[in-house]
């Protein structure tokens, strides 16, 4: 998981920049409740911040004339599909540093994710601060998935940073092939509820799975190197311990600092196991 810092992005405006472009009868339902959507985007702010968005209720009709069905087409027609909308949409894709996804670390961002589902909270669903720059598996993966208890929160990059503390490992399974298992193993010092979160996040993104096909990659492509050079058991362990650092630097739980780390570790591995 990785943070994106909060998009400088009035929802007010988004908000009326999207229907601007309706024509005029349908144009004033959604300017007739712009004072509610401003309230709600102040409201999911806060519980943002506390950690209390699981508390919204799930609805779908939004105030005054206006539907779930009126606001995702005003997602899909205005914000994704207008030129003038679309322009919060690929500010807000930008915002993923070097394009990769937040919530796996894995893929590229190529869509917006609805933090809070707009199928069943379409009250944000062009609410800045609920769309996530994503890439096409987390997105399509967590589907209409939303929370119910603070401790099954997945987490959100705006809003919640659990990076300066390593909580996901990997271990070295001694198999032929050798095979990784990622887990995750929060810091004992942490509440119940941030231990269960990332373990919710890790579960309901799939991350081992998408984890474990990455790595095999690199296990293949280490073994071919490690028998090219004929390298020693020393030689292994500080080219992997090498490889950890530069990793670990950089971002503490990404599936390459498990790995890497994993595999420093193993004497097993280091002395011929990766073949």
């Amino acid at each position: 998981m990785r943070v994106i810092s909060k998009p400088n992005i009035s929802p007010i405006r988004t908000y009326i920049r999207c229907y601007s472009s309706f024509i005029a009868t349908t144009k004033i339902n959604f300017r007739n409740i712009t004072r509610f959507i401003g309230t709600s985007s102040t409201a999911y702010d806060q519980k943002a911040h506390n950690k209390n968005l699981y508390t919204f209720s799930i609805h779908t009709h939004v105030q005054g004339s206006i539907s779930k069905d009126d606001m995702v087409k005003l997602y899909n027609n205005k914000m994704v599909g207008h030129h003038t909308g679309r322009k919060i949409y690929d500010r807000l894709l930008s915002l993923a540093p070097l394009s990769r996804c937040p919530f796996c670390g894995v893929g590229t961002v190529t869509t917006l994710d609805h933090y809070l589902p707009e199928a069943k909270f379409p009250t944000f669903s062009v609410l800045p601060y609920n769309l996530v720059a994503s890439c096409k598996d987390c997105n399509t993966g967590k589907l209409a998935s939303y929370a119910t208890t603070q401790n099954t929160k997945t987490l959100h990059p705006y809003y919640d940073n659990f990076t300066t503390e390593q909580w996901l490992f990997a271990r070295v399974l001694q198999t032929s092939p050798v095979s990784i298992e990622f887990y995750v193993n929060p810091p004992a010092a942490w509440s119940q509820v941030d231990k269960d979160r990332v373990q919710s996040h890790f579960e309901n993104y799939k991350l081992h799975t998408r984890f474990s096909v990455e790595a095999s990659n690199v296990l293949a492509d280490s073994r071919e190197g490690f028998i090219l050079f004929n390298s020693t058991p020393i030689d292994i362990q500080r080219e992997l311990h090498k490889e950890f650092m530069k990793y670990q630097s950089r971002y503490k739980n990404s599936w390459e600092t498990a790995l890497f780390q994993a595999l420093y570790q193993s004497q097993w591995y280091c002395n011929g196991g990766y073949r």
